[in-house]
C-alpha cells in the first residue's frame, strides 16, 4: 500500500512540477496578513531629501545675538496653561496686510540648544478694523499644528485684509524656562504689507504685562524691529563695514560743529524709512562689543533734493536712552517723503571706548521705500577729515548691500527664510528616518529574496533531475517490457510458425491435415501482429513519438498516393504542449478518416486542416466523394462508430456533415492537456 502511494505521489510531482512550484512560491511569498501601503516610495523619499538639502543651502541661518539687548514682551505668569492672554498692535490708519511673522523669545536649554520661551501652544490671530467695527480671523493654531519646539520665526501668511490692527489671543500657554510658570512671550511681532513692516513702532495694548526691573522687557519692544538674530543670508558677498574712531569733541575732527554722512540716491525717490546696520566686528561669542557697536547714540536724518541741502526737511530723529533701545539693526520710520539726498547727522557718536573717544561704525545704510532698499550702490560722502578715516576705501561699503556675513535681505524675506528653514529642518529627520526604514526593509527583502531564490533554484534542480531520472527509468522499463514481449510473445509465435511450416511441408500431400496447420499459422501471425502493434503504441506513448505534425504529413503521403490532397496546419507552436497520447490519438483518428475515405467515398481530393489553439485543437478532414453510405445506400447522418470511439478516447467531439459541393466533412474538436516536460 505504501509503495502504491509513493508511486502515485512521484508520478504527480513529475507530471506537474509547475503546479508544485506555484503553490510553493505562493505559500512562501504571500504574507499571512496584508501589509499596509506606505505613503511614500523610497525614490520619493530620496527626492524629497535631496530637495530639502538643496533648499536649505539657499536659506538664511538663524545666527543668534550675544551681549545685551531688548528681549521683547512678556505677560504675567500663571500656574495653568489655560489662562487667557492677548496682545494687540494698532496702526495709525488702515493698512492692507498679507503676512504676520511672530519671533519667539529664546533661551539656552540645559542640553546646550536654543529654544523658544513662552511661545503659546494654542492661539488665534485676528485682523481688527476699528473704523468698520469688524474682527476677522486670520489664523488658528492648536497643538496638532506642532508649532513648538522652535527657535525660528513663525510665518503666518494670510489673504489680504484691510485692518487697523492685529490681535493675538491665546487658549493654551507654554512654560517659561526658569520657573516653569505659564506666560505669553514674544521677541517681535511683525505685520507686513508687501515688504514693509507696518507694525514697526506701532501702539501695543495687552491683557497683562510683566515689565522687567532692568528694562529688558517692555510691551513696546514687541514692535521695535529688534530680533534676536544677526542677519546671515547664506548668500551674497561678505563685506567689511565702515568704521572710524572720533574724539568726543566734534570741533577737533570736523570743519563744522556736526558730523554727517550723505547718500545720493541718483534721483528723487519716495522713501518712508531708514535702516541702520551696526558694525559686525566678528562672530566671536561673546562679542567684544555690544550688538549695536558703532551706531550713533544720537542722530538726526534729513532729506533734500539739492546737494547743498538748502531745501532740507527733517525726516526723523533717534536718541539712545538705555542699552535696550537698539539692536544690530535699527529701523526708523517716517511719513513718505520724495527726496534725492539723505543726510545722517551724528549728534553723538558711540562711546564704547571711553568718555573722550567715540566711534562711528556702520555696516549698511538702507533707504527704504515701502520696505525696499533703494540706496544700494548709491554714492556716499562725509564731512569727516580724511586723516581721521583709517580706511577711506570702506566708505562705499555703507551702500554695497552686504554685511559681515553676506547679502542684506529685506526683513520679510529674511525672517520668512528663517521660518522656512525651521519647517525643513523639522521635516528632514522624519524623512531621513523613513528613508532609513525603507532601506532596511529593502535590505531585508533582498536578503529574503536571495535565500528564496537559492531555495527555489535548488528545488527546481531537484525536480528536473528527479523527472529526468524517472523518465529514464520509465524508458528503461519500457524497453525491458518490449524486449520481454518480443521474447515471450513474438519469439514464441515465430518459433511456433516455423514449426508449423516445417510440419506443413511434410503434410503437403495430405490436404485434410494441412488445413488445420494453415489455420494455426494464421492465428499465430495475427497474435504476432497484435503484439507488435502493442509494442509500437507503448513506445509512442512514452515520449518516443516523432510528433503530430510530421505524422499527419507522413500518413497522408502513405495512404493518399493515388488521391490529390493538401494539408494545412496552423498554430504549430501550440502542438508542443500536447501530451504524446493525445498526439497519437489524433493521428490514429486522422488515419481512420483517410481509411474511410479510401474505402467508401470514391473521392479524388482530400483536404486536411489542423488548427492548434492555446487551449483547443481542431482537425477537419474534407473530401469530394459520395459521402458515407449506410447499408441501404442512404447518406449517414451520424459519424462512423470507429471515429466516435476515437473521439471519446480523446475526450473530444466529432461532427460529420455534408459538403454543399458534394462530399463529407469530419471535424474533431478536443481540449489541449498540457505536457510539461
Amino acid at each position: 500500500m505504501m509503495a502504491l502511494l509513493k508511486t502515485l505521489m512521484m508520478g504527480w510531482i513529475t507530471s506537474c512540477p509547475t503546479v508544485v512550484l506555484f503553490f510553493f512560491i505562493t505559500a512562501v511569498a504571500i504574507p499571512a496578513e496584508p501589509t499596509p501601503p506606505r505613503p511614500w516610495t523610497t525614490t520619493t523619499l530620496e527626492k524629497k531629501l535631496i530637495a530639502i538639502d538643496g533648499e536649505l543651502q539657499l536659506l538664511a541661518h538663524p545666527r543668534l545675538l550675544s551681549g545685551v539687548g531688548p528681549i521683547g514682551y512678556r505677560s504675567e505668569a500663571h500656574d495653568t496653561a489655560g489662562h487667557h492672554e492677548w496682545v494687540e498692535v494698532s496702526f495709525d490708519d488702515e493698512k492692507t496686510i498679507n503676512e504676520i511673522i511672530l519671533v519667539p523669545s529664546l533661551y539656552n536649554t540645559p542640553d546646550s540648544t536654543v529654544q523658544s520661551d513662552g511661545f503659546p501652544e494654542e492661539f488665534t490671530i485676528w485682523a481688527i478694523n476699528d473704523a468698520k467695527g469688524t474682527k476677522r480671523l486670520l489664523a488658528s493654531f492648536t497643538t496638532e499644528d506642532q508649532v513648538l519646539p522652535r527657535k525660528s520665526p513663525l510665518s503666518v501668511p494670510c489673504k489680504q485684509a484691510i485692518a487697523t490692527g492685529v490681535r493675538l489671543e491665546t487658549t493654551s500657554l507654554s512654560q517659561r524656562a526658569w520657573d516653569n510658570r505659564y506666560v505669553l512671550q514674544f521677541s517681535e511681532l511683525l505685520v507686513f504689507c508687501g515688504q514693509e513692516n507696518v507694525a514697526l513702532n506701532s501702539t501695543v495694548s495687552y491683557s497683562s504685562s510683566d515689565n522687567s526691573p532692568e528694562g529688558a522687557r517692555n510691551p513696546q519692544f514687541l514692535v521695535d524691529g529688534v530680533v534676536p538674530y544677526v542677519m546671515d543670508a547664506n548668500t551674497g558677498t561678505r563685506s567689511t563695514a565702515f568704521y572710524t574712531n572720533v574724539p568726543t569733541d566734534p570741533t577737533s575732527y570736523l570743519d563744522s560743529d556736526t558730523c554727517h554722512i550723505d547718500i545720493n540716491l541718483g534721483q528723487p525717490t519716495l522713501i518712508n524709512g531708514v535702516g541702520l546696520h551696526a558694525t559686525d566686528v566678528s562672530d566671536n561669542v561673546p562679542q567684544a562689543h555690544p550688538n549695536k557697536f558703532g551706531l550713533p547714540r544720537h542722530l538726526r536724518i534729513l532729506g533734500a533734493n539739492t546737494v547743498d541741502f538748502t531745501d532740507a526737511q527733517p525726516l526723523t530723529e533717534y536718541r539712545l536712552q538705555t542699552e535696550f533701545d537698539a539692536g544690530p539693526i535699527l529701523g526708523l520710520q517716517f511719513p513718505p517723503v520724495e527726496c534725492q539726498f539723505i543726510r545722517l547727522i551724528i549728534l553723538e557718536p558711540d562711546q564704547v571706548l571711553g568718555d573722550t573717544l567715540g566711534c562711528i561704525g556702520l555696516a549698511e545704510i538702507e533707504c527704504l521705500s515701502e520696505g525696499k532698499n533703494v540706496a544700494v550702490s548709491s554714492e556716499v560722502t562725509t564731512n569727516l577729515k580724511p586723516e581721521l578715516i583709517a580706511r577711506r576705501d570702506r566708505l562705499p561699503a555703507i551702500t554695497d548691500g552686504n554685511n559681515y556675513y553676506g547679502a542684506i535681505l529685506p526683513t520679510r524675506v529674511w525672517l520668512r527664510q528663517l521660518a522656512r528653514r525651521h519647517d525643513l529642518e523639522t521635516q528632514r529627520p522624519i524623512i531621513r528616518a523613513a528613508l532609513t526604514t525603507a532601506y532596511q526593509g529593502q535590505r531585508a527583502t533582498l536578503e529574503s529574496l536571495f535565500w528564496l531564490s537559492c531555495l527555489l533554484a535548488a528545488i527546481i534542480v531537484a525536480i528536473v533531475f528527479a523527472q529526468r531520472f524517472l523518465k529514464q527509468r520509465t524508458i528503461y522499463r519500457t524497453r525491458e517490457q518490449i524486449a520481454a514481449d518480443l521474447h515471450d510473445e513474438l519469439g514464441a509465435n515465430l518459433h511456433a510458425i516455423s514449426l508449423c511450416s516445417d510440419l506443413a511441408n511434410t503434410k503437403i500431400h495430405d490436404p485434410e491435415q494441412l488445413s488445420p496447420l494453415f489455420q494455426r499459422i494464421r492465428d499465430l501471425a495475427h497474435r504476432s501482429g497484435t503484439a507488435a502493434k502493442s509494442c509500437v503504441n507503448l513506445l509512442e506513448s512514452e515520449g518516443l513519438y516523432e510528433g503530430l505534425e510530421a505524422d499527419i504529413k507522413r500518413i497522408s503521403e502513405r495512404l493518399l498516393n493515388d488521391i490529390d490532397y493538401n494539408v494545412h496546419i496552423t498554430g504549430e507552436e501550440n502542438l508542443t504542449s500536447l501530451d504524446p497520447k493525445t498526439q497519437i490519438g489524433v493521428a490514429l483518428f486522422f488515419k481512420e478518416c483517410l481509411a474511410n475515405v479510401i474505402r467508401h467515398s470514391g473521392a479524388t481530393h482530400v483536404s486536411t486542416h489542423l488548427e492548434a489553439k492555446p487551449r483547443t485543437i481542431v482537425l477537419t478532414v474534407s473530401d469530394n466523394g459520395s459521402g458515407i453510405q449506410t447499408e441501404n445506400n442512404e447518406t449517414a447522418k451520424t459519424s462512423p462508430t470507429s471515429l466516435l470511439r476515437r473521439a471519446r478516447l480523446l475526450r473530444g467531439t466529432v461532427v460529420t456533415t455534408d459538403v454543399p459541393e458534394g462530399g463529407t466533412r469530419v471535424t474533431l474538436r478536443t481540449k489541449i492537456r498540457p505536457h510539461w516536460f
